[in-house]
Protein backbone atom coordinates (compact mmCIF):
# COMPACT_ATOMS: atom_id res chain seq x y z
CA UNK A 1 0.00 0.00 0.00
CA UNK A 2 1.57 3.64 -0.59
CA UNK A 3 1.30 5.94 1.88
CA UNK A 4 0.90 9.61 -0.04
CA UNK A 5 0.66 12.86 2.43
CA UNK A 6 -0.86 15.74 1.27
CA UNK A 7 -0.86 19.49 2.87
CA UNK A 8 -4.02 21.05 2.33
CA UNK A 9 -5.15 24.58 2.96
CA UNK A 10 -7.86 24.18 5.54
CA UNK A 11 -11.08 22.15 6.83
CA UNK A 12 -12.87 21.94 3.22
CA UNK A 13 -9.83 20.46 2.05
CA UNK A 14 -8.76 18.54 4.73
CA UNK A 15 -12.86 17.07 4.13
CA UNK A 16 -12.37 16.59 0.91
CA UNK A 17 -8.98 14.54 1.25
CA UNK A 18 -10.60 12.12 3.89
CA UNK A 19 -14.26 11.40 2.36
CA UNK A 20 -13.97 11.70 -1.32
CA UNK A 21 -10.60 11.48 -2.29
CA UNK A 22 -9.22 8.48 -0.23
CA UNK A 23 -11.53 6.32 -0.80
CA UNK A 24 -11.14 6.47 -4.85
CA UNK A 25 -7.70 5.61 -4.48
CA UNK A 26 -7.90 3.06 -1.88
CA UNK A 27 -8.96 0.81 -5.12
CA UNK A 28 -5.83 2.00 -6.39
CA UNK A 29 -3.58 0.06 -3.58
CA UNK A 30 -3.13 4.31 -1.95
CA UNK A 31 -3.69 5.40 1.21
CA UNK A 32 -3.90 9.34 1.41
CA UNK A 33 -3.19 11.29 4.50
CA UNK A 34 -4.10 15.02 5.08
CA UNK A 35 -2.75 17.51 7.00
CA UNK A 36 -3.85 20.62 7.49
CA UNK A 37 -1.01 23.25 7.01
CA UNK A 38 -0.17 24.40 10.62
CA UNK A 39 0.53 28.51 10.84
CA UNK A 40 1.04 28.53 14.45
CA UNK A 41 1.71 26.81 17.89
CA UNK A 42 0.76 28.90 21.49
CA UNK A 43 2.45 27.88 24.29
CA UNK A 44 -0.29 25.52 25.66
CA UNK A 45 0.71 23.58 22.69
CA UNK A 46 -2.85 24.58 20.89
CA UNK A 47 -2.25 24.28 16.83
CA UNK A 48 -3.31 26.80 14.66
CA UNK A 49 -3.96 25.57 11.21
CA UNK A 50 -5.15 26.60 7.74
CA UNK A 51 -3.73 28.58 4.82
CA UNK A 52 -0.49 31.15 5.89
CA UNK A 53 2.61 31.99 4.56
CA UNK A 54 4.86 29.58 2.22
CA UNK A 55 7.21 29.42 5.65
CA UNK A 56 4.49 27.46 7.15
CA UNK A 57 3.83 25.09 4.20
CA UNK A 58 7.70 25.05 3.71
CA UNK A 59 8.18 23.86 7.19
CA UNK A 60 5.65 21.28 7.52
CA UNK A 61 6.68 19.83 3.84
CA UNK A 62 10.20 19.87 5.14
CA UNK A 63 8.83 17.55 8.42
CA UNK A 64 7.08 14.91 5.86
CA UNK A 65 10.25 14.56 3.43
CA UNK A 66 12.26 13.96 6.61
CA UNK A 67 9.92 10.93 6.61
CA UNK A 68 10.94 7.87 5.14
CA UNK A 69 7.74 6.15 5.29
CA UNK A 70 6.21 8.68 3.14
CA UNK A 71 5.83 7.26 -0.63
CA UNK A 72 4.78 10.53 -2.02
CA UNK A 73 4.17 14.08 -0.41
CA UNK A 74 2.30 16.64 -2.36
CA UNK A 75 -0.27 19.86 -1.65
CA UNK A 76 -3.17 20.66 -2.31
CA UNK A 77 -3.23 24.32 -2.27
CA UNK A 78 -5.61 27.06 -4.31
CA UNK A 79 -4.39 28.91 -7.27
CA UNK A 80 -6.59 31.73 -6.26
CA UNK A 81 -4.81 33.86 -3.26
CA UNK A 82 -1.65 32.11 -3.52
CA UNK A 83 1.10 33.11 -0.75
CA UNK A 84 2.49 35.56 -2.10
CA UNK A 85 5.69 34.74 -0.76
CA UNK A 86 5.88 31.30 -2.58
CA UNK A 87 7.76 29.81 -5.11
CA UNK A 88 6.60 30.51 -8.59
CA UNK A 89 4.29 33.44 -7.36
CA UNK A 90 5.37 35.99 -10.16
CA UNK A 91 5.14 33.33 -12.95
CA UNK A 92 5.90 34.31 -16.62
CA UNK A 93 2.34 33.78 -17.74
CA UNK A 94 -0.10 35.26 -15.25
CA UNK A 95 -2.96 35.34 -18.00
CA UNK A 96 -2.83 31.41 -18.80
CA UNK A 97 -4.17 29.74 -15.77
CA UNK A 98 -2.48 26.37 -16.34
CA UNK A 99 0.68 27.39 -17.56
CA UNK A 100 1.08 29.44 -14.24
CA UNK A 101 0.06 26.71 -12.15
CA UNK A 102 2.37 24.51 -13.76
CA UNK A 103 4.85 27.03 -13.33
CA UNK A 104 4.07 27.52 -10.00
CA UNK A 105 4.37 24.10 -9.45
CA UNK A 106 7.98 23.22 -10.81
CA UNK A 107 9.28 26.05 -8.30
CA UNK A 108 7.93 24.60 -5.63
CA UNK A 109 9.30 21.08 -6.51
CA UNK A 110 12.75 23.00 -7.86
CA UNK A 111 13.02 24.52 -3.91
CA UNK A 112 13.15 21.15 -2.09
CA UNK A 113 14.45 18.68 -4.90
CA UNK A 114 12.96 15.63 -3.34
CA UNK A 115 11.75 13.05 -6.08
CA UNK A 116 8.98 12.56 -3.66
CA UNK A 117 7.31 15.75 -3.80
CA UNK A 118 4.44 16.07 -6.31
CA UNK A 119 3.33 19.76 -5.19
CA UNK A 120 0.04 20.61 -6.57
CA UNK A 121 -2.10 23.82 -7.12
CA UNK A 122 -5.93 23.93 -7.64
CA UNK A 123 -7.23 25.69 -10.53
CA UNK A 124 -8.20 27.99 -9.43
CA UNK A 125 -10.05 26.88 -5.56
CA UNK A 126 -11.83 23.70 -4.44
CA UNK A 127 -15.32 25.19 -5.50
CA UNK A 128 -14.14 24.63 -8.94
CA UNK A 129 -14.89 21.04 -8.76
CA UNK A 130 -18.22 22.12 -6.86
CA UNK A 131 -19.11 23.52 -10.34
CA UNK A 132 -17.74 20.52 -11.87
CA UNK A 133 -19.52 18.34 -10.13
CA UNK A 134 -22.86 20.07 -11.83
CA UNK A 135 -21.56 19.34 -15.76
CA UNK A 136 -24.42 17.42 -16.93
CA UNK A 137 -26.07 17.03 -14.14
CA UNK A 138 -30.31 17.66 -13.51
CA UNK A 139 -29.94 18.42 -9.76
CA UNK A 140 -26.86 19.20 -6.47
CA UNK A 141 -27.95 17.85 -3.54
CA UNK A 142 -31.65 17.47 -4.63
CA UNK A 143 -31.53 20.98 -6.41
CA UNK A 144 -32.04 21.40 -9.83
CA UNK A 145 -32.29 25.39 -9.66
CA UNK A 146 -28.37 25.03 -8.15
CA UNK A 147 -27.46 22.68 -10.79
CA UNK A 148 -28.24 24.84 -13.78
CA UNK A 149 -27.21 27.78 -12.06
CA UNK A 150 -23.84 26.96 -11.29
CA UNK A 151 -23.51 25.02 -15.37
CA UNK A 152 -24.61 28.51 -16.14
CA UNK A 153 -21.01 29.39 -14.89
CA UNK A 154 -18.84 27.52 -16.99
CA UNK A 155 -20.57 28.24 -20.47
CA UNK A 156 -18.80 31.02 -21.00
CA UNK A 157 -15.60 29.15 -20.53
CA UNK A 158 -16.61 26.33 -22.98
CA UNK A 159 -17.22 24.64 -20.00
CA UNK A 160 -14.12 24.39 -19.07
CA UNK A 161 -14.38 25.32 -15.49
CA UNK A 162 -10.46 25.38 -14.42
CA UNK A 163 -10.58 28.67 -16.02
CA UNK A 164 -13.47 30.26 -14.63
CA UNK A 165 -11.47 33.20 -13.18
CA UNK A 166 -9.73 34.29 -10.04
CA UNK A 167 -10.29 37.99 -9.23
CA UNK A 168 -11.73 38.86 -5.56
CA UNK A 169 -15.57 39.71 -7.39
CA UNK A 170 -15.18 36.15 -9.72
CA UNK A 171 -13.79 34.25 -8.41
CA UNK A 172 -15.47 30.28 -8.47
CA UNK A 173 -16.48 30.49 -4.29
CA UNK A 174 -17.54 34.02 -5.07
CA UNK A 175 -19.98 32.27 -7.81
CA UNK A 176 -21.13 29.47 -5.88
CA UNK A 177 -21.84 31.42 -2.75
CA UNK A 178 -23.91 33.99 -5.12
CA UNK A 179 -26.00 31.35 -6.72
CA UNK A 180 -26.10 29.39 -3.75
CA UNK A 181 -27.66 30.77 -0.75
CA UNK A 182 -27.04 29.04 2.19
CA UNK A 183 -23.76 27.19 0.90
CA UNK A 184 -21.77 25.45 3.81
CA UNK A 185 -17.88 25.04 1.67
CA UNK A 186 -17.24 22.34 4.59
CA UNK A 187 -20.22 20.42 4.30
CA UNK A 188 -22.35 20.89 1.24
CA UNK A 189 -18.93 21.51 -1.36
CA UNK A 190 -17.46 18.02 -0.28
CA UNK A 191 -21.08 16.43 -0.58
CA UNK A 192 -21.44 17.68 -3.59
CA UNK A 193 -18.29 16.16 -5.42
CA UNK A 194 -19.10 13.35 -3.33
CA UNK A 195 -22.34 12.62 -5.00
CA UNK A 196 -21.11 13.55 -8.15
CA UNK A 197 -18.21 10.78 -8.24
CA UNK A 198 -14.79 11.74 -8.49
CA UNK A 199 -14.82 10.40 -12.21
CA UNK A 200 -17.52 13.24 -13.32
CA UNK A 201 -15.19 15.68 -11.99
CA UNK A 202 -11.59 14.54 -13.71
CA UNK A 203 -13.56 13.98 -16.99
CA UNK A 204 -13.88 18.18 -16.91
CA UNK A 205 -10.67 18.94 -14.67
CA UNK A 206 -7.87 18.12 -16.90
CA UNK A 207 -4.66 19.79 -14.74
CA UNK A 208 -6.62 18.20 -11.35
CA UNK A 209 -7.01 14.85 -13.30
CA UNK A 210 -3.04 14.90 -14.18
CA UNK A 211 -2.38 15.14 -10.29
CA UNK A 212 -4.99 12.31 -9.58
CA UNK A 213 -3.37 10.13 -12.10
CA UNK A 214 0.30 10.37 -10.07
CA UNK A 215 -1.89 9.91 -7.07
CA UNK A 216 -3.13 6.90 -8.32
CA UNK A 217 0.46 5.74 -9.82
CA UNK A 218 -0.25 5.64 -13.19
CA UNK A 219 3.23 6.13 -13.97
CA UNK A 220 4.20 3.22 -12.34
CA UNK A 221 1.85 0.74 -14.12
Amino acid sequence: MRQIAVVVEGQTEEAFVSEVLAPYLWDFETHITPIVVETARAASGKKFTGGGKWAHYERDLQNLLGESHWDLVTTLIDFYAYPADAPGHSCAAPHVPRDCAGARQAAMGDWFDDRRFVPFVMLHEFETLVIASAIGRSAVLGSSGVAVALQGEAVPFGDDVELINDSPETAPSKRVARLWPGYAKVTDGVAVVGEAGLDAVLGVCPHFADWVAILRGDDLN
